[in-house]
């Protein structure tokens, strides 16, 4: 089977390898059969394995994309008599806000405002002054609105300082930037089978500890299917989820997960770096600048400034680059007219090189038909 090779710079779904494709074509098979629930109970030991020691950590699988599994977690580890705090410097924090608002949770929001840098004295003041205190907090790492990178290290600390349970929303990060969980990380990470993992899209992952499990056990049920709770305890006991889950994408992401064991997480973030100094040298070349931001640059995704010349029309640039079998993407509306780069999947600097070739061609093309007469 040959499939068409794009490059999508885009983050997320990524490029896939072909073995990850390969491993779609799997014979039917219902989900209850033991044969499935050993890989299934494989795959989530190997996920878990990403991030902490597979005694304390726990990886749950969340059917849909990844939005569904940043809600799973808010509702099944964030109590009703809870509190959380939401850090906002991007559009993937507001979102968490709204889920917060539309969830009922009591919460309040500590917006740095979009691109800056999230200061963490101003997060120890939010901490000691509140008049009711907070039980969990939930923040982004990798900021894809504007391709800054929160200080996960420094955050997970300050929090853990205070008694704070932590939920990172870790979806263009995980499987190529650390993100411990545990005791020394988070309490609860959330990504997806695709990104920087390089799996297919379709499947959520949260993974936790047995200990912030067993404390949301204590909590009254707050959601049905989303319940990871209810999730886990059926796993462990049965070795099958509750609901239908997808064996294509849950094999195809067993062999990402390979793959990604092969090239190991540091060789996938020099690959990733390698990339972007390519990306940013070419852009540089070719005219283009980045566009502002308050925070550090995550090494995986770029915003760049769209040219206000009249030539610039971000539609027609990607129909054509698309044509061309490179997929950009826009920008956010939270700042300047921009549009996003981004150098996750799996891609490397050949193609990189290739995609610089192609916007340089269309580029000049776009300027030469706006000159003529």
């Amino acid at each position: 089977m040959t499939v068409e090779r794009r490059v999508l710079l885009n983050p997320g779904p990524a490029t896939t390898t072909e073995s990850v494709k390969e491993a779609l074509v799997i014979p039917d098979i219902c989900p209850r059969e033991a044969s499935f629930c050993e890989l299934y109970a494989d795959t989530r030991i190997r996920l878990a394995r990403l991030v902490g020691d597979p005694l304390e950590a726990v990886a749950i699988p969340v059917v849909g994309n990844g939005t569904t599994a940043l809600e799973a977690a808010m509702t099944s580890f964030v109590p009703a008599d809870g509190r959380l705090l939401v850090l906002d410097n991007g559009d993937y924090g507001t979102r968490l806000a709204s889920m917060a608002r539309a969830l009922n949770v009591d919460h309040a929001v500590l917006a740095s405002g979009w691109g800056e840098a999230i200061e963490i004295s101003r997060i120890e003041g939010v901490l000691r002054e509140s008049d009711r205190p907070f039980t969990h907090a939930y923040f982004v790492h990798h900021e894809t609105s504007c391709g800054i990178l929160n200080p996960l290290e420094e955050l997970s600390e300050v929090f853990r300082r205070h008694g704070v349970r932590t939920l990172l929303d870790a979806m263009s990060s995980f499987a190529c930037l650390p993100t411990p969980v545990g005791s020394d990380g988070v309490d609860v990470l959330v990504s997806s089978s695709n990104k920087c993992v390089q799996g297919m899209a379709g499947l959520g992952i949260v993974i936790t500890t047995r200990q912030m499990i067993d404390a949301a056990r204590l909590s009254r049920q707050r959601c049905f299917a989303l319940d990871l709770v209810s999730e886990y305890d059926h796993l462990s006991a049965t070795g099958q989820s509750r609901f239908t889950v997808p064996p294509q994408i849950v094999s195809a992401l067993h062999q990402a997960l390979q793959e990604l064991e092969v090239e190991g997480r540091a060789g996938r973030q020099a690959r990733y770096e390698q990339s972007m100094d390519v990306l940013l040298s070419g852009l540089k070349r070719l005219g283009f600048r980045l566009l502002e931001t308050g925070g550090p640059p995550s090494r995986i995704l770029v915003a760049i400034e769209a040219p206000g010349e009249g030539w610039f029309d971000f539609d027609r640039i990607h129909d054509e680059l698309f044509e061309q079998g490179f997929t950009i993407y826009p920008g956010k509306p939270g700042a300047a007219p921009n549009f996003r780069l981004s150098v996750l999947g799996a891609i490397d600097q050949r193609d990189v090189k290739a995609f610089l070739r192609a916007l340089e061609q269309v580029c000049l093309s776009a300027r030469s038909g706006l000159s003529s007469p």
